[in-house]
């Protein structure tokens, strides 16, 4: 790749400038400092930004000037431009040993990708900056659009996942520490071991519509399986008198208490996140049922887990299907022949779910001549934009990133799909860890906890210990609508709340 840079001149004041290849100058060839005040003026208070064309750096050390604890990412074109510059210019390689700056090169996407996903908080550092370095935007607009629409796609990503985090930050922390006082409960009483037959073929249930043709399949070789519903596809399983050999959830409202309202088996392994909402794990607990419980990537679920013998199961969720964790728990346990039924992933036959799901009780309940359930489930699937997908069936975005990421997971070349169904050939070796109720040294969780957040309360700069309280920072402030509040605010409030719970385990 060509160089955007061929040499560098000194400036009046004797800074050195680089120059591009069409013989513009980066900065002022006069005074770089003094111009570099003026990038970004309004830019006051900013916590985080991204910046397009490193360029001396001279404007990005004026930024970190004016805003000391943020956080900056230079974009450059290639990594030979950053290394000709960080070679030749002073200023940048100063920057460089900046921990507070980023570079990264326009030339390898996924590396600025990595860099904005793992790097930009929307709930420690609130909304952010993006701006050019005008003469390098001008030296090249279509790569300095092209970056731009990616920097848009990354942050769609990012923003999505903070929407989730700003909807049930609150309720996963509550779920967290009421499922460690089950867990704690738990350890007091006899453990039950757990065990699975991976000679078995691992059938994972969906509830997609086309689970009515497929349980009868299943019903007819129920022998050959070990099944393993996801939330939504339990309650249909058992109104047929499907034995259930382990269900799944992921879900973290209340509503999905409402899959397991139905007629309890002490063999059933409950399979739970230590997010997904606390009354599922309490009534399990209480029926004297066995539960594993698992990490779908809630940091505070990773923090308590280094207090644990082994750290909690950490199972993918794509994004937020359970169809995916149900799988990542067969492929846990050593399964290599696994089959995923009523995996639709579209509203394939003119409804959500199959026969017999909750939302049957739900729409039917109070269903009149005038207002009945295919008007409810017409309101349900409308509800966002649909599109139809290869098979000509009705599918929104959602529903197609689970499908992709799926099918990702799993490996194009390691499964075959037929109708709705996959069946799927994994080279797994069994993991004993999964299937061990954790035992946690809840003294040493509560006092590791508190010594961190002492050290947060401490600290404004962005510790690791942080990460723990990020998901209910991000509630907090989307709780505060339009009187947004400040980081430091956010942080009180998800202190206080903690420490709250953490005295009550």
């Amino acid at each position: 790749m060509a160089l955007f840079y061929n040499r560098v001149e000194e400036a009046k004041n004797n800074l050195k400038v680089p120059v591009f290849n069409s013989g513009r100058p980066a900065h002022s060839k006069y005074n770089p400092e003094r111009e570099a005040q003026n990038f970004l003026p309004q830019a006051q208070n900013f916590s985080f930004a991204i910046i397009l064309g490193a360029g001396g750096g001279y404007h990005i050390q004026s930024l970190l000037e004016r805003n000391p604890s943020s956080k900056i990412i230079a974009v450059e074109n290639s990594l030979e431009d950053l290394d000709f510059l960080k070679t030749n210019i002073p200023c940048v390689s100063e920057l460089f040993r900046d921990g507070r700056v980023i570079f990264c090169a326009a030339a390898r996407p996924n590396d600025l990708e990595e860099a904005i996903v793992n790097n930009y908080l929307p709930a420690y550092y609130g909304d952010l900056q993006i701006a050019a370095l005008r003469p390098w935007a001008q030296e090249d607009e279509s790569l300095c659009q092209s970056v731009m629409e990616r920097i848009k796609g990354c942050l769609k990503k990012v923003s999505a996942d903070y929407s989730v985090q700003a909807r049930f930050g609150g309720l996963w922390q509550k779920n967290i520490f009421c499922n460690l006082q089950t867990l704690k409960k738990s350890q007091e009483s006899p453990r039950k071991e757990i065990d699975v037959d991976t000679e078995k073929t691992a059938a994972i249930i969906a509830a997609g519509p086309s689970l009515d043709q497929s349980l009868k399949t299943l019903e007819e070789r129920r022998e050959k399986y070990f099944v393993i519903a996801t939330d939504t596809g339990y309650k249909i399983l058992k109104r047929r008198n499907i034995k259930v050999d382990a269900a799944v959830s992921i879900d973290a409202q209340a509503l999905s208490a409402e899959h397991f309202n139905a007629p309890f088996d002490k063999d059933t392994i409950f399979v739970l996140d230590l997010a997904a909402n606390h009354s599922i794990a309490n009534f399990v607990y209480n029926k004297g049922g066995k539960i594993i419980f698992s990490n779908g990537g809630h940091p505070l679920i990773t923090l308590a887990g280094l207090c644990c013998e082994n750290p909690f199961a950490r199972l993918q969720s794509g994004g937020g299907t359970v169809t995916m964790a149900a799988l990542d728990f067969a492929k846990n346990c050593g399964f290599s022949d696994i089959e995923i039924f009523g995996a639709d992933f579209a509203y394939s036959q003119g409804k959500p779910y199959a026969r017999g799901s909750y939302l049957d009780d739900l729409y039917k309940k109070d269903e009149s001549r005038v207002h009945n359930s295919q008007s409810a489930y017409a309101r349900l699937m409308f509800r966002t934009p649909l599109q139809k997908n290869a098979a000509g069936f009705l599918q929104n975005e959602v529903l197609l990133s689970y499908q992709n990421s799926l099918e990702e997971f799993l490996g194009k070349e390691n499964f075959c799909r037929k109708g709705f169904d996959y069946h799927c050939k994994l080279s797994c070796g069994q993991n004993k860890k999964i299937l061990s109720q954790n035992k946690m040294d809840f003294d040493k969780f509560k006092a590791a906890l508190k010594s961190g957040l002492e050290e947060i309360e401490n600290s404004d700069e962005l510790l690791p210990q942080l990460s723990a309280l990020l998901p209910y920072m991000a509630f907090c402030r989307n709780k505060a609508g339009a009187n947004k509040i400040s980081t430091k605010e956010a942080k009180k409030l998800a202190l206080e709340r903690i420490l709250l719970y953490n005295s009550r385990i």
